[in-house]
């Protein structure tokens, strides 16, 4: 049966989702910046449109019905926060060791390539104790190595050397390959059959919105202290990054909250 696709809806969606991204990087030149509260309110209008759309269309872009279920909500909350973290303490990393340590862009690239590796081949053996010991102990292990490591950042934030990073960055991708793919698989497993596209289309879309947002947002509180007048750059970038670490910190416990409820 050929279906038609819903192109005003996509549009608003779509629109909706470009506002909250460039709203939320108009968060470095401050809270009193018109443009991120004209963002921010136009952004919620068109995803409330797009509610309202979607609930009239006979053709749907996303059946909403699957935001029913308090447990997949939790989940993709949960999908949502590992990414966040993941992609912008990578952003925020590299720009520390070339501006804080004033090493090379090389060598701010490579110490993020070891733990990557590690976690990459352990990505399997992952996978099998999902099979095997079910969702908490991935789920609920990755969490808390996620917020380890994030905190492990915050705490030596201001003093960070290369081997420190290589170490703690490890271990918050450690935890970051323990839950990521479990946590997906287990918000598709509890959601009916009829929603799993739905489902899937919506951690998708999460993962991708979640990239962008991480970045944005840990690059605006960094921003924040480096626009200050009360210290060398370097030094207002290490405070700056801590603090972003510190709320990485903050989201992995929320992400082990989600993982309980």
């Amino acid at each position: 049966k050929k279906k038609s696709f819903n192109w005003l809806a996509y549009a608003i969606l779509s629109a909706g989702m470009v506002s909250l991204v460039i709203g939320v990087n108009q968060l470095s030149k401050g809270l009193k910046n018109w443009r991120l509260w004209v963002l921010l309110i136009l952004a919620e209008i068109l995803f409330i449109l797009f509610v309202r759309i979607s609930k009239r269309s006979t053709s749907k872009l996303l059946d909403l019905s699957v935001f029913e279920d308090r447990a997949f909500i939790f989940g993709a909350c949960a999908y949502f926060l590992l990414q966040f973290i993941n992609i912008g303490v990578s952003f925020v990393l590299p720009n520390y060791i070339q501006i804080v340590n004033k090493q090379t862009s090389l060598i701010g690239g490579l110490v993020l390539l070891p733990g990557s590796i590690v976690a990459g081949l352990l990505n399997p053996y992952f996978g099998r104790l999902y099979d095997r010991l079910g969702a908490k102990v991935p789920l609920y292990g990755g969490a808390f190595l996620m917020a380890l490591g994030s905190f492990l950042l915050a705490n030596w934030g201001l003093s960070l050397t290369t081997w420190m990073i290589i170490c703690f960055y490890g271990i918050l991708m450690l935890g970051h390959r323990m839950s990521f793919s479990n946590t997906m698989a287990q918000s598709l497993k509890i959601v009916d059959k009829n929603l799993k596209a739905d489902a899937t289309a919506v951690c998708q879309t999460a993962q991708q919105l979640a990239g962008s947002m991480g970045t944005a947002i840990l690059a605006a509180i960094i921003a924040v202290f480096q626009n200050k007048q009360t210290g060398s750059y370097a030094t207002l970038t290490a405070q700056g990054s801590r603090i972003a670490f510190y709320f990485t910190f903050g989201l992995g416990i929320l992400i082990l909250v989600c993982d309980c409820v």
